[in-house]
């Protein structure tokens, strides 16, 4: 065995036993009057607290302290001292700011600008302090957009201060002639709306007024209220107080404030957990006997929980059974697509309209084809638009989901609603049922790439189903399945999320979801995958899954081929010589991971 391996490998288990201990003790003894005793000391004497907060090990432990001790001093000069430095993604990794308003400030700031950088520049083109940023992917801005939610909802002045910061900072992209100021507008329109998503979202936990409370902040800052206290033209997104309202468009204002009421109301009640009815729906379509029914589709996608919500009440489990109201929702969702057809044609992508009459038709025929293949014990799901009466449901579907995305996101809701339901798995139908949504989901996967994540969570699902009385070949078959639709999804951009999803089942669940033959049989799918050159979070990512103690449990059993362990390392020695080749930095960031790996693997010895 190499020596300097060994040491170096040997070394940073050390320095982790010596953390975790230091960790333990630090939360156990800290006391408020200590760390005030601290801050009063000289800033010579004190200087071994700047030294911990340069310290990438040690500055998770002051910010985890931070979140434990909220009155301490001396943790809050630590953790605004950390923002101060740039330290924003560890802070929102670890614990939620909207308790540090000046920390909250910071890192809305960072993370917009952040956002706004790469929306111009792209992943490749941004730079941070003069240097390409490596560990900004795509998986890391999901990562951002996702802390970004948590964080400016976690309290009605976090999230009203947000959208306020994103208001101003869209109408300015707005008005500026810069290009590129508008593609970032694109991205921060992006992620107001995920905030208000976010807002309106059916909680569990708290009680109904504090609900209540929580979505009439949402809407608080919408439009869809804000528009008729401030606003002459109804279907103006400006608002101008110096002139008075002319008495020729009175009648119009009274029906957009009623079609701005009715989205509203369903807003309201879908927050709350009630189905779309009959007369919602209607209230929304009146606008369309004196008005336009473009402005209803408008209005949809700026407020994207309203399709959502129509989507789980025509596709989900729980749908709506009457068939009238269904065909309502059916045409506000066909509404809602022309709508999105057309902002795109406005921007040259070559989209054609469709037709709201027709394209209604098929979202409620897609929907009922759902429903059929829900009742069925398998279906046929195939890469083909072969459509047409005397083909099966299932090709039928298939067919939809292929040419039409809406179908697809509301397939995908009913396949996620259907799996997560426990009574499913322990049902007659679902060894062979199974299989067939998850070949659908490949199938959506590989023509919408927006639908991805989607189909990553569903397979998650899947993996964490269980049932003793279906045999364990069967249950490893449809879990084989789950990873093979997951190794796909990691060729087609999703390699670290698809990674760290393992690595979090691994840590939470051990080996009862994942055993050993599984971890081996998706290791495996991956070397035969994995290219060099490779990047910075991915060789982290991909590492950091190799030294799970599972995962080395799994790959060091004589069950895993000796040629595999060999092509870990071939893989490694490959890296390492291409870092050597680029700069320190890129070395820098990689060479623990590696060595950690070499230091596994390159031993050679084989479990029983």
């Amino acid at each position: 065995r190499d020596n300097t391996v060994f040491q170096e490998g040997a070394a940073d288990a050390a320095r982790d036993v010596v953390e975790s201990v230091i960790n333990r003790l630090a939360r156990e003894r800290f006391t408020t009057n200590g760390g005030d005793a601290i801050m009063k000391l000289t800033k010579k004497q004190a200087a071994f607290v700047d030294e911990m907060i340069k310290s990438d090990r040690w500055r998770k432990m002051l910010i985890d302290l931070s979140a434990s001790n909220k009155d301490s001093k001396l943790f809050m000069y630590c953790l605004q001292t950390i923002s101060n430095l740039g330290h924003h993604r560890e802070i929102a990794n670890r614990i939620d700011q909207s308790d540090y308003f000046g920390v909250f400030n910071s890192l809305l700031r960072s993370e917009l600008s952040v956002a706004g950088k790469l929306a111009v520049a792209g992943y490749d083109g941004y730079k941070a302090d003069g240097k390409s940023n490596e560990s900004l992917t795509s998986g890391q801005i999901e990562t951002l957009t996702s802390d970004l939610r948590r964080t400016c909802t976690a309290t009605s002045y976090t999230y009203l201060y947000a959208m306020v910061v994103l208001q101003e900072l869209i109408k300015d992209a707005k008005d500026s002639n810069n290009e590129s100021l508008r593609k970032a507008c694109q991205k921060w329109e992006r992620l107001r709306e995920e905030l208000e998503e976010e807002m309106m979202k059916p909680v569990s936990t708290g009680t109904t007024f504090q609900r209540k409370r929580r979505i009439d902040v949402a809407l608080a800052m919408s439009d869809l209220v804000q528009r008729q206290r401030r606003r002459i033209d109804p279907t103006s997104d400006e608002a101008d107080h110096r002139l008075p309202v002319p008495s020729n468009i009175a009648s119009k204002n009274n029906l957009a404030d009623a079609l701005d009421s009715a989205i509203v109301v369903m807003l309201t009640k879908s927050s709350l957990g009630n189905q779309v009815d009959k007369d919602m729906a209607e209230n929304i379509l009146k606008f369309a006997y004196g008005g336009s029914t473009e402005r209803i589709g408008d209005l949809l996608i700026k407020h994207p929980f309203t399709i959502t919500t129509l989507l789980h009440n025509l596709f989900g489990t729980k749908r709506i059974r009457q068939l009238e109201t269904r065909l309502k929702c059916a045409r506000l969702i066909a509404l809602a697509v022309a709508a999105s057809e057309r902002a795109a044609r406005s921007q040259q992508m070559g989209i054609t309209v469709s037709n709201e009459d027709s394209l209604s038709q098929i979202v409620l025929k897609g929907s009922q084809l759902c429903e059929q293949v829900e009742n069925m014990v398998s279906f046929t799901a195939i890469d083909s638009v072969e459509e047409g009466q005397e083909t099966s449901a299932g090709r039928q579907l298939s067919a939809m989901c292929i040419k039409y995305p809406v179908i697809a996101q509301g397939a995908l809701i009913w396949a996620k609603e259907l799996a997560s339901n426990p009574d499913f798995v322990t049902t007659a139908a679902y060894p062979t049922l199974a299989p067939c949504i998850l070949c659908l989901v490949r199938i959506i996967s590989l023509h919408h790439p927006l639908a991805r994540p989607a189909a990553l969570e569903l397979s998650l699902i899947f993996i964490g189903h269980s049932n003793s009385d279906i045999s364990h070949q069967k249950m490893e078959s449809i879990k084989e399945q789950c990873l093979r639709l997951m190794l796909l999804l990691s060729a087609q951009g999703l390699c670290i999320e698809v990674i760290s999803a393992v690595k979090d089942k691994l840590r939470k669940n051990g080996s009862s979801e994942l055993d050993s033959a599984l971890i081996r049989y998706f290791v495996s799918g991956l070397l035969d995958t994995v290219q060099t050159p490779l990047t910075v979070p991915f060789c982290n990512s991909f590492c950091g899954l190799l030294v799970e103690s599972q995962c080395v449990d799994a790959l060091k059993s004589q069950h895993f081929e000796n040629g595999r362990r060999a092509q870990i390392i071939q893989l490694i020695n490959q890296v390492e010589t291409d870092g050597k080749r680029s700069d320190e930095r890129f070395w820098s960031n990689v060479r623990p991971m590696l060595t950690a790996v070499k230091s596994v693997y390159s031993a050679g010895e084989v479990l029983n």
